[in-house]
């Protein structure tokens, strides 16, 4: 089968939770056989200096693309029926791309909502919707954290990306969310399969190193409005409830002042050896946290909160730790800070809990089942 994937980012090297969800999906399609051709916007945010891809039977083809938000356009939607958040992603240069590429394929997969404003350019060639996230839930859920001269805009915006999401799910084929919970949002509107992101173990995808270390660290976007709004919720509410146990924040950006007391930032890469703990304070979005999954399939010891914990069907207490205060967030850090059979016996049983659930191999099956009902 002839697979057009198209992607809103460089989907190689995965680096990001949404890059590594695409390069998860995109090498389970070519291992069952496939031959897959992906499009993808190369953004002025993530761009890629010299995309490649690294996967056999995989094709890439990068389409420089300024999706970029400004003041004047975000204005002038306004006065259309159109989600800012959504428009945004069109182009006439990569409108082009689809269309010509569209010809050849036995089924388009689209690789995040916002690549359905490409719809059109498929024409009548049968379309998988891949969803990372119920869009405007993100922003719903986050409206009161917003400055009070952006609400009303933002609470605008949310209203049409939740229109415009039903519109395109009842369009499509088929629909493949990451998650359980997001599944359940998209079932009203044609069929749904859960595609949880997974892992290769077999060829070294995030080696295990285990929970034996006390020390903490958080791996994450800061230019990701969720990643944002819950490391502010932690620097100003959990921190200064913690007594013992220190985290290094990596990430490319940090879009606060100074860190409080036993946080430190840095833009360098984790020697994840040197961690026991994971922290994963999230407040708000939907979908699956990769982020995460990717702490587990390490073994490490995790504190985040029940929303965190999304899409990955884990148990608190046995896989990891849940908390959604400021006060029991900072104990439980404490805690696995101190204990050191509790950071490994959580950290083994995450491990063993992402090989058995969030494999290739456990997810392969099941894409090969969905991408049979394409063929004639």
């Amino acid at each position: 089968m002839r697979i057009l994937h198209l992607c809103n980012k460089v989907p190689f090297p995965g680096r990001d939770g949404s890059s590594l969800a695409m390069e998860s999906l995109i090498r389970l399609e070519a291992s069952l056989g496939h031959s897959v051709h992906v499009v993808a916007l190369n953004t002025e945010k993530h761009w890629v200096e010299h995309p490649a891809s690294p996967i056999q039977g995989v094709t890439l083809e990068a389409v420089a693309a300024s999706t970029k938000p400004s003041i004047r356009s975000a204005l002038a939607n306004l006065f259309s029926r159109e989600s800012y958040y959504a428009s945004r992603f069109w182009t006439p240069e990569v409108s082009a791309v689809i269309a010509e590429r569209a010809r050849r394929a036995d089924v388009v997969v689209l690789d995040s909502i916002f690549m359905a404003v490409y719809l059109d350019e498929v024409g009548s060639v049968p379309t998988i919707l891949r969803t990372h996230n119920i869009e405007h839930a993100i922003w719903m859920r986050g409206l009161s954290d917003e400055p009070w001269y952006r609400r009303g805009y933002v609470a605008l915006q949310a209203k049409r990306l939740k229109i415009w999401e039903s519109q395109v799910a009842r369009r499509v084929d088929r629909i493949w969310a990451i998650s359980p919970e997001d599944a359940r949002w998209f079932q009203d509107f044609g069929p749904v399969h859960t595609v949880a992101c997974t892992y290769d173990p077999q060829h070294g995808s995030w080696p295990e190193s285990g929970g034996s270390e006390p020390k903490a660290y958080h791996l994450g976007a800061l230019d990701w409005t969720p990643n944002v709004r819950g490391m502010k919720w932690f620097l100003d509410h959990v921190a200064p409830h913690v007594q013992h146990a220190e985290v290094d924040v990596y990430s490319r950006q940090w879009p606060f002042g100074s860190a409080p007391k036993g946080v430190r930032y840095r833009a360098d890469q984790p020697d994840f050896a040197h961690y026991g703990v994971f922290i994963a304070p999230i407040r708000s979005g939907s979908g699956m946290r990769i982020k995460l999954l990717e702490a587990m399939a390490r073994g490490k010891a995790i504190v985040t909160t029940s929303l965190g914990a999304e899409g990955l069907n884990a148990i608190h207490g046995t896989h990891l730790l849940m908390a959604d205060s400021p006060a029991e967030f900072a104990a439980a850090m404490d805690e696995l800070h101190h204990n050191a059979e509790l950071r490994t016996k959580l950290g083994a049983a995450a491990a063993h809990h992402a090989r058995m659930h969030f494999s290739d191999q456990s997810a392969a099956e099941g894409i090969a089942r969905e991408l049979a009902t394409f063929v004639a």
